[in-house]
């Protein structure tokens, strides 16, 4: 008779908007026509420039203008862009920015071509336009091996060449009826059915299955059959078919508490673990977190999940030896369980998703929880307003910087070897500040070409390069006792790190020194005060608000500092929202629980 294996589909459908086609009729030529560039990147303007002489060149008696684009409001370059035949938008060469504003403009009635460089960036804008409903969106890759550095004109010269006909035939071929008439993307999300002649030959054609169509990290996953998801969803008091507000990039995936349950059973976590990972993932659908940078950016990031709070202890999750690594259930089936919903409740493909390197933390995340009973301190979750019965989740986007991440000060397990406790904490503090360049004037290029002000303005603005990044310490439990006992708390150590880093105030420019004495009266920065501006003054380079002390490891074991790039109200975040917090770290409170004590 045969065996039939019944699994739930661990996908939702995504929020497409309707599709509509391309209305806006193309030029026959462009001769005499106005034509704009928008440039979306700073580092594309060079690439650009060069398209705009090559297309000067060939079309006399055309305009051909270069527009700085404004990402996060694109509706502000649709006006400009009034008047003008036709655009070139681009160009795409991280995966930092999103494909809306081209298609604001094709919906605005304004015909165009969006560039790309890379398959995988092209995939991904591939995928913005059928959740916007413009799947027609013409699109090129740009032809390149690499991108070139600024000063390596002939190099631009050279790819403006290989795509200037390409783009052009883009902008006058006629729209195909394709392009007029897209076809609405449906999703079936039923469950699914897998036939053998034994459950073992019913269960190889699942995994073949969920292999073949992305619905894994590459690993062999637990069938979500109705019965396991059902056991599953015995670990929370919330309704299965709850709906998560938000949804979850980076394909606008909708999510609901059942779908959740059903990528925990594939990961192999046990219900004790439900309430943890719908609260990782919820904060992962909140609009104020930059979660596409983290889960979709070409700089193959870390995610991590850090719980606080008694109900770690009661799931039995590792703040001890290896807390970073594999080898304890709670840790790695909650981070895997979360990655797996990043790929299906927010279809992430690993092809166009994956990162240019890749990471393998990506498997089950930098989860891990504090070492409570170890710790001198109170929970980090405490410090942060919780109370001492609460359980919370902390997420957080953190970076590979150059090989260097993460940096350790080592107390061998084997003994008790240090080089004393001052080298130790100057050790700390050198590596506290991040990769933030020592010259600030210098760091405002780097501010500029990040949040695309203009450089002037960028060397005006202290507060970016003081308030650079999240610093996350996490202190080995030997190395928290000895400060402790030597009357360090979490407050002195910070203001010790303050102290550390600091930057002749003489050196910096006048425009910069203006706005570092505005900090210094708002009281934004920590041990940044009026007396510190002032010739032979010392200004901090660091912004204590954004370090978290954490207490996790063996007794005898390693301190690690973790640089992050703040998607919460840091310099990811207004990629994805208008509004980013002014509380770097994003906290979230669990509830729902039904088999633990805590978290209810």
């Amino acid at each position: 008779m045969g065996y039939v294996l019944e699994v739930l589909n661990p996908r939702n459908a995504q929020m497409i908007q309707e599709p509509q086609g391309l209305t806006a009729p193309r030029p026959e030529t462009l001769d005499g026509k106005r034509i704009a560039i928008v440039s979306e990147k700073p580092d594309g303007c060079h690439y650009l420039l060069e398209l705009q002489k090559l297309m000067k060149k060939r079309h006399p008696a055309s305009d051909v203008d270069i527009i700085q684009g404004f990402v996060f409001n694109p509706m502000i370059t649709l006006g400009q862009l009034k008047g003008y035949d036709t655009f070139i938008y681009g160009v795409r060469n991280t995966a930092a920015f999103n494909t809306e504003p081209a298609i604001t403009f094709e919906k605005g009635g304004i015909p165009g071509v969006h560039l790309c460089v890379g398959d995988n960036l092209y995939g991904q804008t591939k995928r913005n336009t059928k959740v916007f409903g413009l799947p027609g969106l013409r699109m090129l890759k740009v032809p390149s091996e690499r991108w070139p550095g600024e000063t390596e004109t002939e190099l631009f010269a050279k790819l403006a060449e290989e795509s200037v006909e390409d783009i052009e035939k883009a902008l006058t071929a006629p729209l195909t009826e394709e392009e007029k008439n897209p076809v609405k993307v449906e999703f079936d999300g039923s469950n699914l059915f897998f036939e053998g002649e034994d459950y073992e030959d019913a269960f190889a054609k699942f995994q073949e299955y969920f292999f073949e169509k992305g619905y894994t990290d590459g690993m062999a996953v637990a069938p979500p059959t109705p019965e396991a998801v059902r056991k599953m969803l015995a670990g929370t008091s919330r309704d299965p078919a709850e709906v998560i507000e938000g949804n979850m990039t980076p394909g606008y995936g909708i999510v609901t508490v059942e779908k959740i349950a059903a990528n925990a059973v594939m990961a192999g976590a046990k219900p004790e673990y439900l309430p943890v990972i719908i609260t990782t993932v919820e904060m992962l659908c909140d609009q104020h977190f930059g979660a596409f940078h983290v889960i979709a950016t070409v700089c193959s990031t870390n995610l991590l999940i850090e719980v606080s709070g008694p109900i770690a202890k009661e799931i039995g999750m590792n703040s001890g030896f290896g807390y970073l690594g594999p080898g304890n259930r709670a840790n790695s089936t909650i981070g895997r369980a979360v990655s797996l919903c990043c790929i299906n409740l927010g279809h992430m493909d690993f092809q166009i998703d994956g990162g240019m390197k890749g990471n393998p933390s990506r498997y089950c995340n930098l989860t891990f929880t504090e070492s409570g009973d170890l710790s001198p301190w109170k929970p980090f979750h405490e410090t942060m307003g919780y109370a001492p019965e609460d359980s919370t989740v902390m997420i957080d986007e953190i970076l590979q910087i150059d090989g260097n991440w993460p940096f350790e000060i080592e107390y061998l397990p084997s003994c008790a070897w240090t080089d004393g406790l001052e080298k130790d904490l100057k050790r700390i503090a050198d590596r506290a500040v991040g990769e933030l360049p020592s010259n600030l004037e210098n760091a405002a290029r780097a501010v500029h070409d990040i949040h695309k002000l203009g450089a002037n303005e960028a060397r005006q603005n202290a507060l970016p390069l003081i308030s650079h990044r999240n610093y996350i310490l996490v202190l080995y439990p030997g190395l928290a006792r000895e400060l402790a006992a030597n009357g360090w708390t979490r407050d002195t150590l910070a203001e010790y790190i303050a102290g550390h880093n600091r930057f002749p105030w003489d050196e910096l420019g006048e425009a910069l020194q203006a706005s570092v004495l505005e900090l210094a009266r708002s009281g934004r920065i920590p041990y940044l005060t009026e007396d510190d501006c002032r010739p032979g003054g010392m200004i901090p380079i660091f912004d204590t608000n954004r370090l978290a002390v954490l207490v996790a490891g063996p007794l005898h074991g390693q301190t690690v500092g973790l640089y992050s790039i703040g998607s919460y109200g840091g310099m990811a975040a207004p990629v994805q929202i208008k509004n980013p917090s002014k509380v770097p770290f994003f906290l979230r409170k669990i509830t729902g629980a039904t088999l633990t004590k805590a978290g209810r």
